[in-house]
């Protein structure tokens, strides 16, 4: 596989060039397609006017290339076609092919969904109709809205294009490549749930180096090679490991949500508070640092739950962020840690102290 984000990482200031982060195409073509500064300015003001934009669908999409997540995206697509079907016979036969390339255990582009939802779809889909795919089209799209969405708009790619657009005059164009946008002629304009606006934490995470850092790969308390592969096994046992936890966190840094287990741990130490005193004062830090609404490390949790933590807060207890922290490990679970196993840089930490076992085995064999 590729090494995308170690692309990414070494790549210039400008993210011009979306096609790089698209399949390749049959055809070239120096055409451009003109995006006015506007039109990128809309796309933050919620998930589904990016969507129902085919130039922000199409960034959207590259973007999650980048992420090793596009097959959220394609789902969601292909449950729009598949609702515009008429023919019923052509309902059944598009039916089973998306299930069995997104949602059945093992599919190849499998999209991370609970087991109870796998299987009423796939009840329903014994005789299936329009509607038979939309519970599952509704959480994974709301699953990209609540984390990937927001990703999308920290990300340099993003910030990049509106810079571009800001650089002349608002109300001109930027040139994108039209291989962006191939293919992308009819798409869909649902208005759901609107997404809350979020700012661009760029900062001195763009300044960060590659995710790759030496705590989790050298010296002498590497991890073992054991190790490395027990984190496959479950997210918990990643957790639990020291080496894992770092991978993981520097993983997410790589990705702009770094926010995500900083307040997971937050709320573990929280909890092991032992002074009824100090828990109004760490509480309140806390809220102020992740969920409040000017919090600077955010995190992306449900109007519901904010207020019902927020209510929680009048009388600190050390269980008043249970929610709040549950709701963001299943999405670091269930989205995040999937796409950590499949980085091409985990991959290549499990090759790389697979290597060096091997090296430091056969020294020894040598002897001096």
């Amino acid at each position: 596989m590729k090494t995308r984000l170690g692309c990414l990482s070494n790549k210039s200031d400008s993210y011009s060039d979306f096609s790089e982060f698209l399949p390749p195409a049959h055809e070239t073509t120096a055409r451009c397609l003109k995006l006015s500064t506007d039109e990128v300015v809309r796309w933050s003001e919620s998930f589904d006017l990016l969507l129902s934009h085919k130039y922000g669908l199409a960034a959207f999409r590259a973007f999650l290339k980048t992420e090793f997540s596009d097959e959220n995206i394609e789902f969601w697509m292909a449950c729009e076609d598949y609702k515009k079907i008429k023919s019923s016979a052509k309902l059944v036969s598009k039916a089973r092919k998306i299930f069995k390339e997104f949602i059945d255990v093992q599919a190849p582009r499998e999209v991370n969904i609970d087991c109870g939802t796998r299987e009423r779809t796939k009840q329903s889909l014994e005789d299936p109709s329009p509607t038979s795919l939309n519970e599952i089209q509704a959480k994974v799209h709301s699953l990209m809205e609540k984390d990937s969405y927001p990703r999308f708009l920290r990300s340099k790619m993003y910030q990049d294009i509106v810079n571009r657009t800001h650089a002349q005059s608002p109300r001109r164009s930027v040139l994108l490549p039209a291989a962006m946008c191939k293919g992308l002629t009819s798409l869909p304009s649902s208005c759901l749930e609107r997404a809350k606006g979020l700012k661009a934490r760029l900062g001195s995470i763009l300044q960060k180096p590659d995710w790759r850092l030496s705590c989790c790969k050298i010296g002498k308390n590497r991890p073992t090679p054991e190790e490395c592969l027990r984190w496959k096994e479950s997210f918990e046992k990643l957790l639990s490991s020291k080496h894992g936890l770092c991978a993981f966190t520097t993983f997410l840094v790589s990705e702009f949500s770094e926010e995500n287990i900083a307040f997971y741990f937050a709320c573990e130490e929280y909890r092991s508070t032992k002074s009824a005193a100090k828990l109004p004062t760490k509480a309140q830090k806390i809220y102020d640092e992740f969920i409040g609404s000017e919090a600077p490390r955010e995190i992306n949790i449900d109007h519901e739950t904010r207020d019902i933590t927020k209510a929680n807060m009048l009388t600190p207890s050390p269980f008043c962020f249970d929610l709040a922290q549950h709701k963001i490990y299943m999405l670091m679970a269930k989205d995040c840690y999937p796409r950590f196993l499949r980085s091409p840089t985990y991959k290549e930490l499990v090759c790389q102290v697979n290597t060096k076992t091997t090296k430091q085995s056969r020294q020894e064999k040598k002897g001096p």
